[in-house]
Formats: C-alpha cells, structure tokens, sequence
C-alpha cells in the first residue's frame, strides 16, 4: 500500500495512472473479475518484452488494475459492471482494455531507455523543487496540513517523509519527464491566430448561459489547451519512432 501514496506523488508524470489518496479501491480482494483472466494476472511470466528489457504479469496486472477499474463503474453503472465481469463480450473488453494498458508501459519503457541513453538527470535543487510542487499538489487537493501528510506517509508504512522523499526522487518517470519537456516539448508554440480559430470553434462550448465570454478572457485557458493538443501529439510521434527502431515482442 505504499505505492498508493506515491503514484499521487506524480501525477505530472506521463504514464502514471490516476490514484485515490488513502482509498482501497479493490474489490472481492484480490480475486480478479474475471476467472478467463486469474491465470494471466496470477503469473509472473513475461507478457512483453521491450530492447531485453521484459514486462511481466504482475506488472501488468498493477498497471490494469481491473478491480480498480470495476470499483470506479460501479458507482455509475452497476449493471455495466456485471456485464464486463460476466459475459463473454465484457470479459473481451477487459482483455482490450489490458493489452491498452500493455501498450502504455511499453511506451513508459521506451521513454526510460531513451532517457538513460541519452544521460539525461536532474540536479539537486531540480529534484526539491519537483518534490515541493507535487508535495504541495497534494497538500492543496486534498485539503490537508502538514501534520495530517505526515500521518498518512506513517499509515502508508514510510518512517518518515525523508524515505518518502527518497522513494519519490528515485522514480525513473522523473528522468521521462526531464526528457519529454527538453527534447520534445520544448519548442511548442501557439499563434494568436491558432488561439483564435480554437476560440470562434469552441464559441458555443465557452458561452456561459446566453453570454459569450471574451476571447481575452479565455484565452489563457485556450493556450493551455493547444500546447497540450500539440505536446501530446509530438510525444506520439516520438513514441512512434522509437518503437520503429526498438525490438518489441507481445505474448497477449
């Protein structure tokens, strides 16, 4: 359960799923929804192997997490939720849903072996000022005090926040991140031009009530947006040209 605390940790990075501070999202334990899965999701042989490097059972298992997935439905559509875990066709959505999630880690990977090979780290002070903000992150979204973190990090088995720290810091995403922002995102711009087209399509979606609100106002928010769209759509084609060159072989 230390882990739960940590993936909260680092919710700038990339590939980390989204997590639920102190909540235990399984359910039935550790029984998987579906039996056509309990023999893939109990092994711990390799599902996929990337460069050498192999990604397992267990590991794809924590990344799926499809009880996670179950708990979420349930509280909006309990009868989806019996239909996934239950019928045939539901069983094949979850399969799909873990070779996406397959697919996700192989990307993580590729983006840490890319880091590594080209050196890429972070000083000191880097890595405080990534701790504070997330840190903070936390603190804000979830309306807790220092004393209140503290004791959390205690529930979750930490001795005190320094091994937190060390933990957090030691994670290879920050390196994925590093590389993302110097190497791929770097250079991303928006036009005025670009803010406006995005502001004239979306005018509608922005108007509250019968009002239409001004492109000045918005336009912060639309910058955000589109430096998104495209940062997201240069990492694919990172992503896509590192796997063109890598040697990836899949088991499911």
């Amino acid at each position: 359960m230390k882990k739960i605390l940590l993936s909260l940790l680092l919710i700038t990075v990339l590939m980390v799923p989204t997590t639920v501070m102190a909540q235990d999202m399984e359910i039935n334990g550790e029984q998987p929804a579906d039996s056509a899965l309990a023999e893939n999701i109990n092994s711990n042989s390799a599902v996929a192997e990337v460069n050498g490097e192999k990604i397992t059972q267990a590991e794809l298992k924590k990344q799926a997490n499809i009880n996670q997935l179950l708990q979420q439905l349930s509280q909006v559509d309990q009868q989806l939720v019996k239909i996934l875990a239950e019928s045939k066709a539901g069983n094949n959505v979850l399969k799909e849903y873990q070779k996406q999630q397959l697919d996700s880690i192989i990307d993580n990977i590729l983006l840490e072996q890319k880091a590594e090979e080209e050196g890429i780290s972070l000083s000191s002070q880097e890595k405080d000022e990534i701790y504070q903000k997330q840190k903070q992150a936390i603190l804000d979204q979830n309306k807790m005090d220092e004393d209140q973190f503290l004791s959390v990090l205690e529930k979750q088995g930490y001795e005190n926040e320094t091994e937190y720290k060390n933990e957090f810091l030691n994670n290879p995403q920050l390196k994925v991140n590093k590389l993302i922002e110097e190497e791929i995102a770097a250079d991303i711009e928006v036009s005025e031009s670009e803010l406006k087209e995005a502001y004239e399509s979306n005018k509608e979606i922005f108007a509250q009530g019968k009002e239409n609100v001004s492109f000045e106002k918005l336009k912060p928010q639309l910058k955000q947006m589109l430096k998104q769209q495209k940062k997201r759509k240069k990492i694919d084609n990172y992503l896509s040209d590192l796997r063109k060159d890598a040697e990836i072989t899949k088991n499911i």
